[in-house]
């Protein structure tokens, strides 16, 4: 009778735990199809910055990444100028008056410059393409463009027939841009994610919220105050993966989108607006050119996610942690051999901590336990070993400090500069293709993606 006991109370048990498991299952892809549904502005991809290669350097994208946010801007200006032209010629002064009126809202332009990105899902496979590309192969040689492996950190964290993993089928490579090694995806969290926060701020200021109040607001709505946070369905719920380095690129894609037409403090420093009025008509300000570095000041360290770690649901975090610990010694080399960082714990630990808000500005930061190189990855090495990499990455760093690429050793912060490449005068076709814009060759605003390097306005 025991046993019999016993074996009812395994087979309730089985069925109990059968129904749960369901639920969750249902839960899960319910979840899965919200992200791809419910905000059809944002995806759910992730990037691995852990698992870099040593062996070829990465090409570093950043003219290109202005030349595209110039093009864009230049687009958005002078259809916006035609519209105003148009209006100005409006016989009735008072029609006049309310068409200019409404042209001149700052959400007339966002939308014009929103509108020349992709869609969301599309805008990450258009850069993927972008860097793989003949034109980016002629333009920066044998150098890394972009960068993923199939045995990435998140190859093993779910379960076999975990539903999350289709959501993790979609990984974004690694980039290098003004010196910072980021995911693709992180442009379009940039651009998609940043509208709406935009967008948001701008209803509740018109609502009559203090501009403290409206900024402190989204940041809670859009990290862990809403189904499209990112504690909801673009991260922690269909991934099990909680990216800071998603919000900053949400909170500083926010920022381009305010500072088309007013100064924002980026990195600490106050910048002008992008744009400017002239009369009726809208004009590219003039720190705004290809290849001059402009787009540099929106993107920072925040946005690695082995600098800025992300925080995981516990079966993620443990599979994660024993790669990392796996890996620790080609980790540490990559950030101290190639890209010239100390082999310190406590640099580490201090980058962390000042990753941890947007130079002081609060962004949703989660990150109780985040696993970091200083308390991950060094541990796992041998202090001869950590002795050797240091030394090879001051010798590392030294060198960027005389070829001026220097290093801001208390953050690890890059100084923006010239561009280590310049578009090249001869060898690419006429209309080189650039698909990271919604961009015809002839420049009409539709169809595929093209950015005539003979037409771009030197810096």
């Amino acid at each position: 009778m025991r046993i019999q006991a016993s074996s009812g109370r395994s087979r309730t048990g089985r069925r109990a735990a059968s129904r749960h498991a369901s639920r969750l299952c249902a839960l899960v892809v319910g979840a899965i199809v919200g992200a791809v549904f419910v905000s059809p502005e944002a995806t759910a991809h992730e990037s691995d910055q852990f698992t870099l290669p040593l062996n070829k350097p990465f090409a570093d994208l950043g003219g290109y990444l202005d030349t595209v946010h110039c093009r864009a801007i230049e687009e958005a200006v002078t259809e916006l100028n035609r519209k105003i032209e148009r209006a100005l010629e409006i016989s009735d002064p008072l029609d006049r008056a309310r068409e200019l009126e409404r042209l001149h809202r700052p959400v007339q332009l966002v939308s014009e410059v929103y509108n020349r990105f992709n869609d969301a899902f599309f805008e990450v496979q258009n850069i993927e393409f972008a860097a793989r590309s003949d034109w980016a192969k002629a333009m920066y040689g044998d150098d890394i463009r972009a960068y993923r492996t199939v045995n990435w950190i998140y190859t093993y964290t779910h379960f076999p027939l975990d539903p999350r993993r289709l959501v993790l089928f979609w990984q974004s490579s690694t980039i290098k841009a003004y010196g910072v090694y980021f995911g693709t995806d992180k442009l379009s969290h940039f651009h998609h994610m940043g509208r709406i926060y935009w967008e948001t701020w701008a209803h509740l200021r018109e609502e009559g919220m203090s501009e403290e109040e409206a900024v402190v607001e989204i940041v809670r709505r859009y990290s862990d105050g809403g189904p499209i946070g990112e504690n909801g369905m673009l991260g922690y719920v269909p991934t099990g993966v909680y990216s800071n380095g998603d919000l900053v690129a949400n909170y500083t894609g926010y920022k381009f989108f305010r500072n088309l037409l007013e100064p924002v403090v980026l990195k600490g420093e106050e910048r002008p607006p992008m744009v400017v009025r002239v009369g009726p008509f809208y004009q590219i300000n003039t720190h705004v050119r290809p290849e001059s570095g402009f787009f540099g000041w929106f993107v920072s360290d925040h946005w690695n996610e082995a600098l800025n770690p992300s925080k995981f649901e516990p079966s993620v975090r443990w599979s994660t942690r024993l790669m990392l610990e796996k890996r620790a010694d080609r980790i540490v080399e990559f950030y101290t051999v190639v890209d010239g960082r100390p082999a310190e714990p406590s640099y580490y630990e201090r980058l962390a901590s000042d990753l941890s808000t947007y130079y002081g500005e609060a962004y949703g930061y989660w990150g109780d336990d985040v696993m970091t190189i200083a308390n991950t990855c060094l541990p796992e090495l041998e202090p001869m070993r950590v002795a050797e990499l240091a030394r090879l990455g001051e010798e590392r760093r030294q060198m960027r400090f005389a070829e001026g690429d220097p290093i801001i050793a208390s953050l690890g912060m890059r100084v923006e500069g010239p561009e280590d490449r310049a578009w090249p005068e001869a060898g690419l076709p006429a209309t080189p293709v650039c698909p990271l814009m919604r961009l015809s060759p002839n420049g009409s605003g539709s169809g595929a993606s093209g950015v005539p390097a003979n037409t771009l306005e030197a810096p």
